[in-house]
Order: structure tokens, then sequence, then C-alpha cells
């Protein structure tokens, strides 16, 4: 029969009792369980009385609950713009008081309260003084290149990085995040970084991922290792990875094992399995 709800038929016509496909149903249960969701959140957050329970009420429940998270949406992105005033701030060095000076010797000028609220490191860093020139007053982040501390700056002002910018500093905001421990730009970098994870940069990028303790990256790089085991172990690139990174080594074969356990009527050979194990333990 024709679904009352998705079929193409005109609105006129309507199937006895108002028949409803499968997976119009499971798309109608997946909303209102995820509206009922949303509803304990709000709860929990203080938004609405914890006292009155939560009664579901079909698609229309559903669609008012939409409402209220669209609403939501709007006042989040309006206090989003009103914020976007801090960071033409920082683009145009209004009332700056502190010089940073980056490992190619060029300097940018930011405001402490902005990253001593953002980052801890920071905050200790400016109490601390330990890093102020006594003739300048500048501080000195010498991992970073000009362009890669605007970008960082440029996130704690506004919590925003351009794709382009992540692609191509992005395991350098990475590396800088976890150093300063700014939570969200790891985050935030790690989301980035897993969506390029790929056979030819996967060890790599699992070094970075333990370097930081991006724990999603490093399962996310040990999950194409297995997917595509052979073109990554059997590589030169393997060799000089298994010698610098013995216990990573130890992590990707014991995941290989878990993953063997998962896929015994896959069809691989037992002969394949023990060329991997062995050209482990090499």
């Amino acid at each position: 029969m024709d679904c009352c709800l998705c079929s193409s038929i005109g609105n006129s016509y309507r199937p006895p009792r108002n028949t409803v496909c499968v997976s119009c149903y499971e798309g109608a249960r997946s909303i209102i369980d995820l509206c009922r969701k949303l509803e304990q959140e709000w709860r929990d957050d203080g938004e609405l009385d914890k006292g009155k329970q939560v009664v579901p009420q079909g698609l229309g429940y559903a669609f008012k609950q939409m409402k209220h998270l669209e609403l939501k949406e709007e006042d989040a992105s309006e206090k989003l713009e009103f914020l976007e005033s801090l960071v033409e701030a920082f683009r145009l060095g209004m009332h700056s008081d502190v010089e940073l000076v980056t490992n190619d010797g060029l300097s940018l000028h930011a405001h402490r309260v902005v990253m001593a609220t953002k980052s801890p490191v920071f905050k200790a860093i400016f109490e601390a003084d330990e890093m102020k020139e006594v003739h300048t007053g500048a501080v000195h982040i010498q991992e970073l290149s000009h362009d890669q501390l605007k970008y960082l700056l440029e996130f704690l002002y506004c919590a925003e990085i351009p794709a382009d910018a992540m692609a191509e500093h992005g395991h350098a905001l990475l590396i800088a995040a976890d150093k300063y421990d700014i939570p969200v730009l790891s985050k935030v970098c790690e989301a980035f970084i897993s969506s390029t994870v790929c056979p030819s940069n996967v060890l790599e990028i699992l070094e970075l991922a333990t370097l930081t303790s991006a724990t999603s990256l490093k399962e996310t790089a040990i999950s194409v290792i297995l997917e595509s085991y052979e073109d990554v172990v059997f590589s030169k690139e393997y060799e000089d990875f298994a010698m610098k990174n013995p216990l990573l080594l130890v992590d990707i074969q014991k995941e290989f094992i878990k993953d063997l356990k998962k896929q015994t009527n896959t069809g691989e050979s037992y002969v394949d399995r023990q060329v991997f194990l062995s050209h482990q333990r090499m």
C-alpha cells in the first residue's frame, strides 16, 4: 500500500486507515525519541521544570520540540554574531596589551584576558611572567609560525578556523592546542584531521595522535591501517615507523588480533594473517 506521508499520490487520496510505511514509521519514532532526549537534557540543564514528567504526544509533540530547538539555535546565532566584534578587536589591534613573537621573527598583538580565559597555560605564563623579555615585554611562541599563531588566536576569539587554514596548519594547531590546553581547539583539529586519514599519511597521523593524546584520531588511524594493512605494513615508511615507535607497533598488533576475532568468516587465509603478524615482529 501507498504511505499516506511519503506517497507521490495527491493529497486528496489516502489509503484506508492512513497507512504508514516502515520508513516513515521508524523515522517518526526516531524523531520522537530524539525530542524526548533533548527535553530531558534541557531539564538537566535547568531550562525546563525538572518536576514535570516528560510525556510525549506523537509527532505534534515532536514538532513543538523542534520549534523550541530552532528558537534556541537562532538565539545562539545572535549571541555568536554579537561576539564577532571580539575577533575584529584582535584583527585591528584595538587596545591590545601583549605582543607575541613567533619562530619566524614576526609578531602579533592580542589581549591577555582573552588568552588567559581560554587557556590555563597562557594564564600561568602571564601570571608567572616567565617568558616576558625585560626590554620589550614580548612573549615568544617558538613552536608556531606567524600564520599558525594568528589562526590559533582567532580561534580563541571566535571559535572558528577557515577550512583552508586547517588543511595547511591543522597538525601544528593540534600540537599547540595540546600544549596550551585548549580542548575545544583540539577537538576541532582532531575531527578535521580524522577526515583526511588515508594509507599514505596514516603513519604520520598516528604519531601525531599519540603525541597529542588524541584518542579518537588514534583509533581512526589504526582502523585505516587495519583496513589497508598490505599497503601500509609492506611499505618502506612502515619499517622506519616500526623502528621509532615500538609501543605503537604493539598497539597495532593488539587491534589486529581483535579484528581477526571479529572477522572469522571473511575468507582471509591463515597464511595471510601469519605473514602480517611475522612482519609485525620484525
